[in-house]
């Protein structure tokens, strides 16, 4: 997990990037305040195959570009419409060449105004920029502060996360001589540091209990969104494709969230046996995309290239999807899929009786949750998913990261389990009602008790650190999907899937440990009966299936190969013969 927790945006659907035989020519350019971020869109135009096609440039994105549909600019009105992402935008433009109008989107409906800017460039220039690299353990994130004067002429800054292609976050500078402040609401983030005689700002950046070295340098400003080079990930599929892509949507009716997903469907008379793809935890869009890496795009490809329709969709509050996914626990996301899944089943050129799930870690869990009460699915895949209890799998996750970036000895391992088990049963014997404070009170007492000489010894700067981790832990740790996931025991529902069930983990996946999980799913399933289960641990790969040298989760970025061959393969070929293709 990061430690810079950028968010969503209200954009991050797996679009293609404009593929233009022209040059883009940005024609409007307009800023959207959503309250504790900014997007900065430019309306662009481009000739296709001797048609003129247009996209919103969202520079705050990653720099991405949403083809534009229904799009409409005269007759005094600019309207287009973003079908990926469900947004909508209706503007009147006025005498003075500004169109005023409403972007609508998830609900909600702010105001937005564009102004042309045909042979400008956009978006203006930045007063000031500092910028720095945060190693924040997985990856290392360039970060970019960037000021200016708002509308209303006060000073405007902004927090950019270039990395995560996530920027436009509201920061508050406050300048005491030559010490710093910038405070970021929206992640609950703040860096602190002093300008130094060498011009550079040096300090650290906090959030999420979490504080690591941050030295900020002042830039040259420029017109352009700065960006950082797109990392080289070979296997990301590109077209032309074999197969047919089509865009899906279904609601689940119970939860009232409406899902956005692709359909990869092979060509041909049908009807097709299909897979419904889970991610992992977090909020994932539809290609599992993580630090450019997207695994689930890679295995559609895959498998719909082997004679499988896919459909992969985007999580509650990502792209297209609409739901709030910080209230939901794997239960409620399992009936998300579970949406896909009769979705596919009235869908032409599927077969009904020929449909399975794969699920990559929280996903697996889903899967087998899923497969309990239902007896029409065909198979299951479980990728990297868990077969113990939530709590277990926090504490070895907590030691096999440290140990596989090095960091520490086996003291503070020690230091790390006792802290983290203390937080996990005070959770676990508690409910939602409990006051925060008795629950943080009630860990830090056996915290102190079980490290008592080791606390005697620090001082009050380091036992105020402590109290603060505990408390942010254990606020974490009283969600709702941490609550379930904590005393969830996967193995009472795999007991009774009766399915196939291919069960795979990486011999290095320092976040589900073979060891500890693959022996815990094979008794399940054979105490249950299950005559048709494959529990395999695969050599050398990590908790995304990539080839690796440790397993640490600072490696999944440096890593160029996205999903394993032999896995790609061992997952493909059990589908074929499950599913009967043909």
């Amino acid at each position: 997990m990061a430690a810079l927790l950028a968010g969503p945006g209200l954009l991050p659907s797996p679009v293609r990037q404009a593929a233009a035989e022209g040059a883009d020519v940005a024609q409007w350019y307009g800023e959207l305040d959503a309250g504790e971020r900014q997007f900065r869109f430019a309306i662009e135009s481009a000739s296709q195959q001797g048609k003129l096609v247009h996209w919103l440039h969202s520079f705050d994105e990653g720099d991405r570009r949403f083809p534009l549909e229904r799009f409409s600019d005269g007759g005094g009105k600019l309207v287009f419409e973003i079908k990926a992402t469900g947004a909508v935008y209706v503007a009147a433009v006025e005498a003075n060449g500004v169109a005023t109008g409403i972007w609508t989107q998830r609900g909600q409906e702010l105001p937005l105004a564009f102004r042309k800017v045909a042979g400008q460039a956009v978006p203006p220039a930045a007063d000031e920029i500092w910028a720095g690299t945060l190693d924040a353990v997985i990856q290392k994130l360039p970060l970019r502060f960037r000021g200016g004067k708002g509308a209303d002429g006060k000073e405007d800054f902004r927090m950019d996360s270039l990395g995560q292609k996530a920027g436009g976050f509201r920061a508050v500078r406050t300048v005491a001589g030559d010490a710093w402040t910038m405070k970021v609401a929206a992640v609950k983030g703040e860096f602190a540091g002093k300008l130094g005689p060498d011009g550079k700002l040096t300090g650290s950046w906090k959030q999420g209990g979490v504080t690591l070295p941050l030295v900020l340098e002042k830039v040259a400003v420029d017109t352009a969104a700065a960006t950082i080079p797109e990392k080289r990930r070979p296997q990301t599929p590109k077209p032309p494709f074999p197969y047919d892509t089509r865009e899906a949507a279904f609601r689940n009716i119970n939860d009232g969230v409406e899902l956005a997903g692709t359909l990869t469907l092979p060509r041909g008379p049908g009807p097709w046996p299909a897979v419904v793809l889970v991610s992992g935890s977090g909020q994932q869009d539809r290609d599992e995309t993580l630090m450019d890496h997207k695994p689930f795009l890679v295995l559609a490809d895959v498998l719909s290239r082997a004679g499988i329709a896919v459909l992969r969709y985007d999580d509650r509050g990502v792209g297209g999807s609409t739901g709030d996914p910080t209230k939901g626990t794997s239960v409620d996301f399992a009936r998300d899929a579970e949406a896909g899944i009769d979705w596919l089943q009235k869908q032409p050129g599927i077969d009904p009786a020929r449909i399975g799930i794969v699920g990559h870690s929280e996903g697996g869990l889903i899967a087998a949750l899923l497969a309990e009460r239902r007896t029409d699915l065909a198979g299951i895949v479980m990728l990297a998913g868990t077969g113990v209890d939530g709590g277990r799998i926090l504490v070895s996750q907590g030691e096999l990261v440290l140990k596989s970036e090095g960091l520490g000895g086996a003291d503070q391992i020690r230091r790390s389990r006792i802290m983290q088990e203390a937080m996990i049963d005070a959770v676990r014997g508690s409910d939602e009602s409990t006051d925060p404070a008795a629950l943080a009170a009630k860990a830090g007492a056996r915290i102190r008790a079980d490290l008592a000489d080791e606390i005697e010894q620090a001082d009050d700067a380091a036992k105020a650190q402590l109290d603060a981790a505990v408390a942010d832990g254990l606020r974490r740790l009283s969600a709702p999907w941490f609550r379930f996931f904590i005393g969830h025991d996967p193995a009472t529902a795999l007991a009774k899937v009766s399915c196939p069930v291919l069960a795979i983990v990486g011999e290095k996946d320092v976040q589900v440990d073979p060891a500890l999980n693959l022996p815990a799913i094979r008794q399940a399933l054979a105490a249950g009966g299950n005559t048709d289960a494959t529990v395999e641990e695969l050599p050398g790969l990590n908790h995304l299936f990539q080839t690796c040298m440790t397993g640490a989760v600072s490696e999944y970025d440096r890593i160029e190969e996205t999903f394993a061959p032999v896995a790609l393969a061992t997952v493909r070929d059990w589908l074929v013969k499950r599913l009967r293709v043909k």
